[in-house]
């Protein structure tokens, strides 16, 4: 994989620890499964994102705490995944982290979300983010 790497053919992601991560996908396709049936499957998986968010800047600690909680279940499940991070009110949709978390739900990059409590997502709103993800199979 590291040697993929240095060749440019793979670009792992890295996680809090600094650890490579790759999907299913990549390594499907260095591998050369693309099947319209093997494509399928690795879609359905898609890549676990973790999602924390604080409220405030000086809750900088807590975040990284709760981002690594939520690193830690993910390396214990065996999860390809990526950590979000967000600080600002639960009340914003508009926060950068969460715009890419929906985008990647959307555009079929994520097959699982996982967040400590469903308020470190959205404050209010969670069930209409949950259908959003359902209607994506996330």
């Amino acid at each position: 994989m590291r040697r993929w790497e240095k060749k440019g053919l793979i670009t792992p992601m890295r996680t809090a620890g600094n650890r490579r991560r790759y999907t299913v996908r990549q390594l499907d396709d260095m591998l050369g499964l693309n099947t319209q049936k093997e494509l399928g499957a690795v879609a359905r998986r898609g890549l676990v994102i973790g999602y924390c968010r604080v409220s405030s800047s000086g809750q900088k600690a807590d975040l990284e705490r709760q981002a690594e909680v939520v690193a830690n279940y993910c390396e214990k499940q065996g999860y390809q995944f990526r950590i979000i991070k967000d600080i600002g009110s639960g009340m914003n949709y508009k926060k950068k982290g969460l715009q890419e978390l929906l985008r990647l739900v959307c555009e079929g990059g994520c097959g699982k979300i996982v967040v400590n409590y469903k308020d470190r997502l959205v404050r209010f709103g969670y069930e209409l983010i949950e259908t959003v993800c359902e209607e994506h199979n996330v």
